[in-house]
């Protein structure tokens, strides 16, 4: 397995993480969601210009997940049912160019895990005081560094792979390989389109081993969320593990999921992913 070096490395992050430079709709409602006094009306105008933006927005909006007697059919009224955190992360997507429906975007099962990690993130916050949109958001995107490095270091990412189904350990293999694993990558690109520091440092770590308690490692609750939500998605959509597995335990104790708790959270994630990933995986 070959080793990255340092200058390997700088090389990588950059080309992984860089933010294009676009002139579009998404680039300017970035910008919008950047400013503290945009409200959630706001945005409206600039997404009808772009139709395909528009589409994603409504059709979101009309997912299961958010549960309205009636169906939306105006962006400005899909911004105020997703929120404009969800807003950032569809956004996000377009700008980093992982959204397109153009070929092989993201590798297999990308938006199934990635909508079933949201999805789980919405639904446990509430637990621990946590805002949902915040965390549907996050865990939108927490595997964004996995998609990154598939778009723009194919290579790399076929390493890694090859590693992984040889039996190495995923975070190991990308450490080897790559020289940061891919949580890392996400992170540092969505802290360069202004996401807050708690999200940011959420998906930096949603590897990391589960807590012992709350608040572990300093990391606050936004980050036992986001682990939690990946570790539901594993069980949900990846292949299975035992609901007795020790690390998915820890993660659920830790956001106040009682073991009797389990089997309806997952089936209520379940409900969702289908739906949320025709709405967000065909092509976001």
């Amino acid at each position: 397995m070959r080793t990255a070096t340092g200058a390997d490395v700088d090389q990588l992050v950059a080309e992984v993480t860089r933010i294009p430079v676009q002139p579009g709709a998404a680039m300017r409602l970035m910008r919008m969601l950047d400013d503290p006094r945009t409200s959630a009306a706001a945005p409206g105008k600039v997404i009808e210009s772009d139709p395909s933006l528009s589409a994603r927005l409504i059709q979101l909006a009309n997912a299961s997940y958010y549960g309205l007697p009636e169906a939306v059919s105006s962006s400005w009224r899909a911004v105020t049912i997703v929120g404009l955190s969800t807003l950032r992360s569809v956004v996000a997507t377009a700008i980093l160019d992982i959204g397109t429906a153009e070929g092989l975007s993201v590798p297999d099962g990308f938006w199934s895990h990635s909508v079933a990690a949201a999805a789980a993130a919405g639904l446990v916050a509430p637990r621990v005081g946590v805002d949902p949109g915040e965390a549907f958001s996050a865990g939108l995107l927490h595997d964004v560094g996995t998609a990154l490095v598939f778009r723009r270091a194919r290579e790399h990412y076929d390493e890694v792979a090859a590693a992984v189904l040889a039996g190495s350990d995923l975070i190991e293999a990308e450490r080897a390989i790559l020289g940061v694993d891919h949580g890392e990558l996400g992170a540092r690109a969505v802290a360069a389109l202004g996401f807050r520091h708690d999200a940011v440092e959420a998906m930096r770590f949603h590897h990391a081993p589960a807590p012992l308690g709350r608040d572990a490692m300093g990391l606050g609750m936004f980050a036992a969320v986001i682990r939690a939500a990946d570790a539901l998605a594993a069980v949900v959509v990846d292949e299975p593990v035992a609901e007795t597995d020790r690390d998915l335990d820890a993660v659920l104790r830790a956001v106040n999921v009682a073991e009797h708790e389990r089997q309806p959270l997952f089936q209520r994630v379940c409900e969702l992913v289908d739906d949320l990933e025709s709405m967000l995986g065909g092509g976001v």
